[in-house]
Order: structure tokens, then sequence, then C-alpha cells
């Protein structure tokens, strides 16, 4: 603004008498010229910035949505279900088949052998003075955690640290995969030992290895995957995924909920639809701010102007 200004000065004075005056009002003493032009210039960043982070945004959820990203999640599909399920789905989508990853629901008993003891009772003080990093341990103890277990390494996941068990390998105890920033919040490694509570029931398992997770890449992802048979007996749903053709969407949707009212279908495609809208009007919101404030600085540069109308005659 001050190079502006300056340069301005350099320049040669306009013909028309109207421009000459115009800079003269410029350029005169007190006018606080370069202090304008910042708030004018920080206005006008603000509202670009607005745009192009909604634009970004929309852009990179498109484009981390996979090409094979699944059309719908079906969730709470109990085990007596799935063979039904299973064939409803195909003769839906003509012979395809959907992926059904079981869930175990569970809380932390124990971490190494030390019992968990979550403090409900804390007054707002205390949980405003602990750092980011507590606050965070504090939730991944108390959270509760959905659990699996399987032979292969789901898409999206990299072992960093330890090994994946072998299809058919079985374990004298059982083995826990868990994923890099929970294992570092919780202060656990290769090695460790977890104590999980599953309705009353408790099992340990060994951290066989450390995971890093994909999570925008569309799938079922778990913070904790256990090694094949250490949940035998224990409570069971399922999530199922299918992707089908768009004509088939609607028809699948319908066929499942009249045939399983207790499974919830969740339209990946309606989900993103939903982000898009919230965040349309998110930005809308922030920019009618914006051009409230632009129009507010317009007044308070009138009355300015105004207020020392009688000095610049003089």
């Amino acid at each position: 603004s001050r190079l502006l200004v300056n340069g301005l000065r350099l320049m040669p004075k306009p013909a028309s008498l109207t421009l000459r005056y115009a800079v003269g009002n410029v350029l005169r003493p007190g006018g606080h010229t370069a202090g304008i032009l910042v708030a004018i210039g920080i206005s006008v960043m603000v509202i670009v910035t607005v745009s192009l982070v909604e634009q970004a945004l929309l852009r990179q959820v498109g484009e981390s949505r996979p090409v094979d990203a699944p059309t719908f999640f079906f969730i709470d599909i109990q085990p007596d279900q799935t063979k039904d399920f299973a064939e409803l789905v195909a003769g839906q989508t003509a012979g395809r088949s959907p992926e059904l990853t079981p869930l175990v629901r569970s809380r932390l008993h124990a971490v190494n052998g030390d019992e968990i003891t979550i403090e409900e009772e804390r007054d707002q003080e205390e949980r405003r003075d602990e750092s980011k990093e507590e606050r965070r341990r504090q939730w991944y103890l108390s959270r509760e955690y959905v659990l699996t277990f399987g032979d292969q390494l789901p898409k999206g996941n990299e072992v960093i640290r330890g090994s994946w068990w072998q299809a058919a390998q079985r374990f004298p105890t059982p083995q826990v995969s868990i994923e890099d920033e929970a294992a570092r919040s919780l202060g656990v490694d290769v090695g460790s030992h977890i104590d999980l509570d599953i309705q009353g029931a408790t099992i340990r398992a060994e951290v066989s290895s450390v995971r890093k997770v994909d999570w925008g890449n569309f799938s079922t992802n778990f913070y904790m995957i256990l090694s094949p048979g250490s949940l035998d007996g224990a409570p069971v749903t399922y999530v199922g995924t299918i992707r089908v053709d768009p004509d088939r969407e609607i028809p699948l949707q319908q066929a499942v909920v009249a045939a399983f009212p207790n499974v919830s279908a969740i339209h990946v495609g309606d989900v993103l639809r939903n982000f898009a809208s919230v965040l349309d009007r998110l930005t809308l919101a922030i920019r009618a701010v914006a051009l409230f404030c632009l129009a507010t600085g317009g007044l308070v540069m009138a009355a300015a102007l105004a207020a020392t109308r009688y000095r610049r005659v003089y």
C-alpha cells in the first residue's frame, strides 16, 4: 500500500481536473490511504480464501472416493440373517455377493496389566488444564471399540511394525493388530498386551502388529483387528458392503428394508451430497458475513470522508 501511494507521488499529474483532485485527496496528509487499502485488501482476501477452501474441499472429497468404493453400507445384520441377506443382494444385483464383515463391540479393560480407570467426575477447570495429548489419550481409553477378526489385511491398511498373521494360523494367545495413532496414544507396541471387556467377559490379546490406516478409502476400517478364533462365542453382528449400478440402487435398498427391517442402509452418495449441502450453506453464511463487513466498512469510510470534508475543502 505504501509503495502504491509513493508511486502515485512520482506519476505526472493527470490533465483532468477531477482525476487531479482525486489523486491529491489520496496523497493528502492524514488521509490514512495505506491503512484503508490494507483493510480492503484483507476483506477481499478473506472472501476469496473462503471460495478457494470450499472448492478445494469439494474437489478433495470427490477425488478421495475410490472408483470401486461401495455404494451401500448395511449395518446390524444378525448372524442368522447373513445367508438370506447375501441371497437377496445377489438376486437384486445379478449375482454380485456382498462383503460381510463381523463386528464385536468392546471396551478397554487393561493395558499391559494396568487396569483402566475412567474419572467421570472432573470439574471443567481440570479438563481445560489438560493438554491435547492427554485429552486424546483419555478418549482412546474410554471409547467403545468395534472389533473384527480375519485372515486378510484390509484394503488401505499397511503394517508398519510387526507382522500380519498367516491364513489358518492359530495362536495360544489371541493376537491383535492396532492402528498406529491408537497405539501411540495408549502407549503400546508390538509385544504389548491389551485386555478387552466384551459384555463382562475379558480376553487378553498380544499386539502382533501396528497398522497405518487410510480412513478416507470408504471401506470398513478398525482400530483393532484380532486373529481368527479370538472372538469365538462373542455376540457378533455384521456389516455388509456392496457396489451396484445406479439403476439398481433404489430397488436394492427397498428390497433389503422390506425383508430385513432391523438392517440400516447407508447410501454413500447421499452422505457425500449431504456433506456438500452443509458445506454450501456454511460458505454462504461466511460469504454473507464477509459482504456485510465490506458494506459496513464502506459506510465507515463514507463517514470518515464526510467528517474530513471541510478540511479537504480548506
